[in-house]
């Protein structure tokens, strides 16, 4: 999917959103913000390098570690709800989970829900099959440090 046509579909889908929390009595928004970073869950689907960093200046060698790693792939496949199935911090089973858009326009995957929550993980930049992520979690966050995914088909 082209990246104008992963645009237009979030900009859909937050204005679906915006009228169905305003129809369902929940907070009126009023006009959508657009995702600031556009990756759908059929756009996580496959093998990725996963590696993490935790200063700036280290991620271009933590993008080179990741794509060492498609050695051994983090696989990511669709859920039977559409979702993807992925790892929550600290957590041995997968656990289906979403794309999800705030009202700042944040880009947000975890379980179903509304977005931003302590289990969720803030995508901070998708570029070039090149996925970057934090968890929302500070604990987590400290822990895991910002992980980086590539996309092992274009490694």
């Amino acid at each position: 999917m082209t990246k104008t046509a992963r645009l237009a579909v979030a900009a859909l889908a937050g204005a679906l959103t915006a009228c169905s929390a305003s129809r369902n009595g929940g907070p009126d928004l009023g006009v959508p913000v657009a995702p600031t970073v556009v990756v759908t869950e059929a756009e996580l689907s496959g093998n990725w390098g996963l590696a993490s960093y935790r200063n700036e200046e280290d991620r271009s060698r933590t993008e080179a570690e990741a794509k060492t790693a498609c050695g051994s792939p983090y696989q990511i496949v669709r859920g039977p709800n559409g979702g993807a199935m992925m790892y929550l911090a600290d957590q041995s089973e997968l656990s289906e989970l979403f794309v999800k858009v705030d009202a700042q326009g944040r880009t947000f995957i975890g379980p179903e829900g509304p977005a931003g929550v302590r289990q969720d993980r803030v995508v901070t930049s998708y570029e070039e099959d090149v996925m970057i992520t934090e968890w929302v979690d500070p604990d987590a966050r400290e822990r895991y440090g910002t992980m980086l995914f590539v996309r092992c088909d274009s490694a």
